[in-house]
């Protein structure tokens, strides 16, 4: 591995209950941040309990012992934190991002939202909330179509799940319910804690022991299934719906792909931006008002995903489109859009690292789906290095056939 930039340097610590501390110091930095990664998400909780994850994120901000919901924001605000959670099908995590000298003032707040009281009310009052933001993901188009979409294609697997979960899922979560998911899911072991920027790094392991070296091991997620992807053919309609959407989906690399950058670099050179493929074959003549394709990748799964927002008079024309460009990609990728394609990843990398929060958020998420830590400049100098080769490898490797069609068109 290439070294950090210059200053930065790469601590790790694990504590004797087994969390592990991981940091990229920089001491010319004017803030830090840090946070917890919680190896757990949307596609590894019980079909009855989909939205736990996310609900437990929610609840996590209500407080424990003495310590309200309302204790905690001010105490945030006192400091001058930024804060916040996220959880996703694979991960939650809990962070803060403020000058030094209050991060680490800051830290023993943070550590108390991983051992929520999970009061009764709070509960109550908190799953209104999650229902509200369920009702209003169903008022957003592509949301309904592309969450319907994914519950078809994975079929039983857990990657089919939605983070938010359903109004049934999330009416019928209990206490009891939540708390034995928060036992067996929130254990040191089950979890890292991720820093970096002008952060005293001996500071922070002696707060992380003095927090949470009471925390005990726990059982963890269970073993993530391969998923069986399926053939679907999946339309709905919308009532007050102006456009129609279409999304062409097929299998991808997962994130341990050896050559996950160049699956990734493929679909912004087919629908990245304005300058590549699909913008000029549908946007830029007028055909759609958006098209677009990516590369999501998961725990032991990925998807190549394509998608257009057009005219409901237009989308059979458009739908054609995509798929022509789909199949004829390999012989439209010429150097030129690679070499931007690199630029612009490789730049997007570099900004993401740019605030010490990106840096942190970009050690957890790395720690979670590989158990290790690359380097900023490891990571650019692998993009830089992708070749058409590499492209063409994984056109022999993955078809670009649609496996699951999405369409979501305006009532009738």
């Amino acid at each position: 591995m290439s070294a950090p930039s210059e200053g930065v340097v790469h601590r790790q610590h694990q504590l004797e209950n087994g969390l592990v501390i991981s940091a990229e110091i920089d001491p010319q930095a004017v803030s830090a941040a840090c946070g917890f990664f919680v190896d757990t998400g949307a596609r590894d909780e019980p079909s009855g309990l989909m939205g736990v994850s996310h609900f437990l994120e929610h609840m996590a901000f209500k407080g424990s012992g003495e310590l309200t919901g309302e204790a905690i924001d001010k105490a945030f605000d006192n400091l001058g934190l930024d804060h916040n959670a996220w959880t996703s099908a694979e991960a939650t995590a809990f962070w803060i991002h403020a000058r030094p000298e209050r991060l680490l003032e800051g830290f023993p707040v943070l550590a108390t939202l991983l051992r929520p009281e999970l009061r009764g009310q709070d509960l109550e009052d908190e799953r209104k909330v999650i229902l509200e933001e369920i009702a209003m993901y169903e008022d957003e188009p592509f949301w309904v179509l592309i969450e319907g979409l994914l519950e078809r294609y994975y079929a039983e697997n857990g990657l089919g799940h939605r983070v938010l979960g359903t109004n049934t899922t999330v009416g019928g979560i209990s206490r009891e319910a939540m708390s034995s998911y928060h036992m067996e899911r929130y254990g040191p072991n089950n979890m890292m804690l991720a820093a970096a920027g002008n952060v005293d790094f001996e500071a922070l392991i002696k707060l992380a022991e003095s927090h949470t070296s009471h925390w005990t091991s726990a059982p963890g997620r269970p073993v993530r299934q391969s998923p069986i992807h399926q053939q679907v053919a999946f339309e709905v309609e919308k009532e007050n719906l102006a456009q129609q959407y279409i999304v062409l989906m097929m299998p991808a690399p997962d994130r341990k792909h050896p050559k996950y950058e160049a699956a990734s670099m493929l679909m912004q050179v087919l629908g990245g931006s304005e300058s590549d493929l699909l913008h000029w074959d549908l946007v830029d003549p007028g055909l759609a008002e958006h098209a677009s394709a990516s590369h999501d990748m998961r725990d032991g799964s990925g998807e190549f995903v394509c998608w257009a927002v057009s005219d409901p008079a237009r989308a059979e024309e458009v739908e054609s489109r995509l798929r022509t460009q789909l199949q004829g990609l390999r012989n439209n990728i010429s150097h030129d859009a690679l070499s931007r394609v690199r630029a612009r990843v490789a730049t997007a990398a570099a900004l993401h690292g740019e605030l010490p929060r990106g840096r942190m958020s970009r050690i957890g998420r790395r720690w979670l789906s590989h158990r290790d830590w690359v380097s900023i400049e490891d990571e650019v100098e692998r993009i830089q290095k992708v070749t058409m080769e590499d492209l063409h490898e994984i056109l022999d490797e993955w078809s670009l056939e649609p496996q699951a069609v999405g369409r979501l068109r305006p009532a009738v």
